[in-house]
C-alpha cells in the first residue's frame, strides 16, 4: 500500500449486487426504471427511500412523463431548502392566519382549507416542472397535518408550532415519492435505493469537463452519487437519445474495466433486458401467434389494474417468453425481466398461455 494511502472499510453489511444495464434510448432506460421502482415498493421498499439521479436538470423530463405514467409518486429537488420555498413560506403565513380563526374542524380538514387557497388541490397537477414541485411542497404540509393528527390529535395551533420548530432545525417533512435529483443537489443524502442514470460519456463526465481538474471534479460527483444508496444501487445508460436513433453512446469512461462486457442481442429477443418495444415482426413467424396472445393479455390485465402496460411487462419480456416457451416457473424465472415479485404476480398466467389454456384476466 502506498504510503498515505487510505483504506476504506465498509460499515454496512454487503447488500444485493450492484446493477449495470445499457438500453436502447432515454424513454427505454426511464421505463425499465419506473418498472423497477415499483418492483422494490412491492418488495416493502417505500417511494420516498428511493432516488433517481441524473448528472443535469435536464434530464429529469422523461423521467417525470414515464413515472405520471406509471401512477409512481415523485418530487423534483433541486438544491434550495425546504423551508426557504416561496410556496411553503407563503403556506405557513396562511396556516398562521387560520390559527386566528375560530373553527371547531379537525386539523386535516382546517389545514386543506387554509392550504387551498395557496394552490393545493386534492388532486396532483398533469403538468412538470414548478407547477408540480409548488404542489409537491404543499401536500407534503397536507401529509404532515395528517400524520400528527392521527398520531396525537394535534389541532391547527400544534400543527404551525410544529413547522416553526422544523423550520428553526431545517428538519424538512418526509415527503411520499421518488425524489428525483441531480447529483449535485443529492450531496449529503442517502436512500436505500439509488438509481444512477444518464451514465454515458457526454453526460458523465459532462462534456463541457475539458480539462483534467474539471474531468477529475466529474469523477468526484460520480462518486458522490454512486454514495447516496444503502441497499440497492442501479447504473444505466441508453445508447441513444430517442426511439430508432444511432446507437452512438458509450458507457461513461470512469465506469471502463467496471461495467460488465456488453453483448448486443440478436434480432431475434432471446431474453428481454432491452426496455424498447417489440415489433411483432421481430420475433420468429412460429412464435408471433403466443407473442400476440402474450399482449392480448397483458394489454387486459394492465386496463384492469389501471396502469400502463409496460409496468406488467415489457414487450422484450413478452418476446422472451414467446420464443422459450417455459414449462415451469423455473424455467420462466430464468428470463430477464421476470424477477421475484413478477414471478409471483404473473407466472401462473403466463405458463398458462404458453400451455394455450385460457386465462382470467384479474388484478394481482
Amino acid at each position: 500500500m502506498a504510503p498515505g494511502a487510505v483504506t476504506l472499510e465498509a460499515q454496512r453489511p454487503s447488500s444485493v449486487p450492484v446493477r449495470f444495464t445499457a438500453f436502447d434510448d432515454d424513454v427505454a432506460e426511464a421505463e425499465a426504471v419506473a418498472t423497477r421502482i415499483a418492483e422494490l415498493r412491492d418488495q416493502g421498499v417505500p417511494l420516498a427511500e428511493m432516488a433517481i439521479l441524473y448528472r443535469t436538470n435536464s434530464q429529469s423530463e422523461v423521467l417525470e412523463d414515464v413515472l405520471a405514467r406509471g401512477g409512481i409518486g415523485y418530487l423534483v429537488r433541486g438544491g434550495e431548502r425546504f423551508f426557504s420555498r416561496p410556496e411553503v413560506r407563503q403556506a405557513i403565513v396562511s396556516l398562521r392566519a387560520a390559527t386566528k380563526v375560530e373553527d371547531e374542524a379537525a386539523l386535516p380538514d382546517r389545514a386543506r382549507a387554509a392550504l387551498s387557497p395557496v394552490g393545493w388541490t386534492a388532486e396532483p397537477p398533469s403538468g412538470r416542472g414548478a407547477v408540480r414541485e409548488r404542489w409537491d411542497s404543499l401536500n407534503t404540509l397536507v401529509q404532515l397535518a395528517d400524520e400528527l393528527y392521527t398520531r396525537r390529535g394535534a389541532s391547527l395551533r400544534d400543527l404551525v408550532a410544529e413547522l416553526e420548530d422544523r423550520a428553526e432545525a431545517q428538519n424538512a417533512p418526509t415527503q411520499d415519492g421518488v425524489t428525483l435529483a441531480s447529483i449535485h443537489a443529492a450531496k449529503g443524502l442517502e436512500w436505500d435505493a439509488v438509481f444512477l442514470v444518464g451514465l454515458s460519456d457526454g453526460l458523465m463526465p459532462i462534456s463541457m469537463a475539458t480539462t483534467p481538474e474539471q474531468v477529475q471534479e466529474e469523477r468526484r460527483l460520480l462518486y458522490v452519487g454512486v454514495t447516496r444508496a444503502r441497499e440497492y444501487l442501479e447504473l444505466s445508460y441508453a445508447r441513444a437519445r430517442t426511439a430508432g436513433g444511432r446507437g452512438s453512446r458509450k458507457h461513461s469512461r470512469f465506469l471502463t474495466g467496471i461495467w460488465p462486457s456488453e453483448e448486443r442481442p440478436p434480432s431475434r429477443p432471446s431474453g428481454g433486458g432491452k426496455a424498447r418495444a417489440v415489433s411483432r415482426d421481430e420475433v420468429a413467424e412460429e412464435d408471433r401467434e403466443l407473442f400476440e396472445r402474450l399482449r392480448s393479455w397483458r394489454s387486459g390485465t394492465a386496463q384492469a389494474m389501471s396502469k400502463p402496460a409496460y409496468t406488467v411487462l415489457h414487450d422484450t419480456t413478452l418476446a422472451a417468453v414467446a420464443t422459450a416457451k417455459p414449462k415451469d416457473l423455473r424455467q420462466l424465472a430464468l428470463l430477464r425481466g421476470i424477477g421475484a415479485t413478477k414471478l409471483e404476480a404473473y407466472g401462473p398466467a403466463l405458463l398458462a398461455i404458453v400451455c394455450c389454456d385460457e386465462v382470467e384476466i384479474h388484478t394481482p
